[in-house]
């Protein structure tokens, strides 16, 4: 798979494309602060950002829309409140009371809190669809959430901060979804309010990932859920202060029938020095409960793993999958010409490997010089290594699935043979998330020799598909952490592609009509569209000399040729995928694999 892909969409296209991303140039846009208590209002000023929320414009013919809604449910907003200032409240009140959609009500619950001016924010409000209650003795977040949650009558709930803020299509836009879907779990894209006021820090979403969720609390602001579904689930469960909703947003998606992402910034989230939204060191309990939470869901569902600290993400934990048993891994490996990486390779496997059970298939497609075949038949002494010889023209897909036939595995692990093994524990990993029942194809962290990133996770862009974060530093945090923790992607790379033999084989392997390029995706396309969800493990990593054995897919005209015909014949198969990809966002670049958002 090349990366950057060439010039496509035509040219006349990518330059009207062009002409307007230079009219929404970064760093030359407006700005809008946000007045507490008075959230409908927006102060203009121009102010260099990278990033602008524009309020949304209130349909005109909006009676119209919500008449021909087929239903139209009522949403009870959950809010604890406790010695917030008076400004944050009640701008967190008047943004419920600008919704357009008119079916709501707003549950206020004082814990116990002994702030006057609070108290007397709370006791000023008149409004007959606002319930406020007050607890007799300080509970906590989650007992006082469930006390908000006794009080509902609504068919959904929605979780709002007393100090955060609702924009104003935003029961609007659920009802839509849930209209449109019947959905029992919903949660939107979010931004921040900084402590000047300034809408920043937006957080466009992936569209349902189980295995994100898993890895970080991803789905946070706005969450909806049905009412009977929450119930279902016990509420919020105590003892999980300051992860609360994370713990609840799992088991509520082990229950969920239909999860769904509105793709929408529909909730502000204030910054403040004590928010967890401003660092997860303000509540240092918090982490703890989210490693506690972690543990939890898997005793839930019957797995075993480790929870593990993320070190360049303080606060956040990746889960380890332990193997089911100690099946055979098949690493099936292509290789023409080449003992100068395919000696290293191998080595790395055999030397640095912690897991036992695994053979080696070599496919040799023709080598021809002389260190290469001495090399080969050395290698050949080796118990665990098979070579096959496959002389016939170059054909990527071909090779592996002649490989697949003859391996005789549970697990299928696809190698390129310019990689080097750097995580003992690989395969344990790999074999680990494999195994789910969810997961599709697995795959590996990739590094160049000089630590940047070369794969983390494929992402499917209007210039088709391409690595994300391509040559970012290796350690650096990029968008919300998709290059260090285990997010889901539409696919991965197949030079280190892990998948039961079951699914590989249910799916019919690569498509050999795709001889080069995009295969990998290909294969990827096929496995979500059957349910299955493709994911990276961040935690595996080996070291990637990319294209060294092929040379780049782009270096002559021929080869960019080819590279074009793959691509069609992609699409051509997959048209739902032709410039969307459910793992990025319409919100994002279009041409960027790095997550930016489009900016004014």
């Amino acid at each position: 798979m090349s990366w950057p892909p060439p010039s496509w969409p035509p040219p006349f296209w990518r330059s009207l494309l062009a002409a307007l991303l230079r009219r929404r140039r970064p760093g030359a846009g407006l700005s809008y602060r946000a007045e507490a208590g008075a959230p409908a209002r927006y102060r203009f000023e121009t102010r260099a950002r990278g990033y602008c929320y524009l309020p949304p414009r209130r349909p005109e013919d909006l009676d119209a829309r919500l008449a021909a809604l087929r239903s139209r449910p009522r949403f009870s907003i959950l809010t604890p409140v406790y010695n917030v200032e008076r400004r944050y409240l009640e701008a967190a009140v008047a943004s419920v009371t600008a919704q357009w959609y008119p079916d709501w009500e707003l549950i206020l619950i004082d814990d116990a809190g002994t702030e006057p001016e609070t108290r007397a924010a709370l006791a000023a409000i008149a409004d007959p669809r606002i319930i406020v209650g007050r607890n007799p003795e300080n509970r906590g977040i989650a007992a006082t959430t469930n006390a908000a949650l006794a009080r509902a009558q609504g068919e959904y709930v929605v979780f709002l901060d007393h100090d955060d803020e609702l924009t104003p299509d935003c029961l609007y836009e659920l009802a839509l979804a849930i209209d449109r879907t019947r959905a029992d779990f919903l949660y939107s894209d979010e931004d921040k309010i900084d402590p000047e006021g300034l809408f920043s820090g937006p957080f466009f979403k992936p569209d349902w990932s189980p295995d994100a969720l898993m890895s970080i609390m991803y789905t946070c602001h706005v969450t909806c859920l049905r009412r009977d579904l929450v119930s279902a689930c016990g509420g919020l469960r105590l003892g999980y202060e300051g992860a609360q909703d994370y713990d609840l947003a799992l088991r509520a998606s082990e229950r969920a029938r239909t999860i769904v992402h509105v793709p929408k910034v529909l909730y502000h989230w204030r910054t403040l020095p004590a928010s967890i939204a401003s660092a997860m060191a303000a509540k240092p309990y918090a982490e703890d409960s989210v490693r506690r939470l972690k543990e939890d869901a898997l005793r839930r569902r019957g797995l075993t793993g480790t929870v593990e600290p993320v070190p360049a993400m303080p606060g956040q934990f990746r889960v380890a999958y332990a193997p089911r048993g100690e099946p055979l891994v098949s690493i099936i490996i292509p290789s023409r010409n080449n003992h100068a990486l395919l000696r290293p390779c191998i080595r790395s496997i055999l030397d640095r490997s912690t897991y036992p059970n695994l053979a080696i298939i070599i496919l040799d497609n023709g080598s021809s010089d002389g260190p290469t075949l001495a090399y080969l038949d050395e290698i050949a002494a080796e118990p665990r290594v098979r070579i096959l010889q496959d002389p016939r023209p170059f054909n990527y897909s071909a090779l592996n699935n002649l490989g697949a036939r003859h391996a005789e595995g549970e697990i299928l692990l696809f190698l390129n043979d310019d990689t080097e093994v750097i995580t003992p524990d690989w395969l344990e990993r790999l074999i680990g998330y494999a195994q789910r029942d969810h997961v599709g194809a697995v795959g590996a962290r990739l590094l160049f020799p000089d630590g940047s990133i070369q794969h983390c996770g494929v992402v499917n862009l209007l210039d088709g598909p391409g690595h994300a974060f391509y040559r970012l530093g290796g350690e650096k945090t990029a968008d919300f952490g998709r290059n260090l923790l285990e997010y889901d992607w539409l696919a991965v790379t197949g030079a280190c592609l892990a998948i039961e033999r079951r699914k590989f084989e249910a799916m019919g392997g690569f498509d050999e009509a795709l001889p080069v390029a995009y295969n990998d995706v290909e294969l990827c396309f096929r496995l979500v569209d059957a349910g299955y969800f493709n994911v990276v493990c961040q935690a595996v990593c080996l070291t990637h000399h990319e294209s060294v054995s092929r040379g780049q897919d782009r270096a002559s005209r021929e080869k960019q040729e080819r590279l074009e015909r793959d691509r069609r014949r992609l699409y051509a198969l997959h048209p739902r995928y032709l410039a969307h990809d459910p793992f990025h966002n319409r919100n994002l670049h279009p041409q960027s694999g790095l997550f930016q958002a489009l900016t004014v």
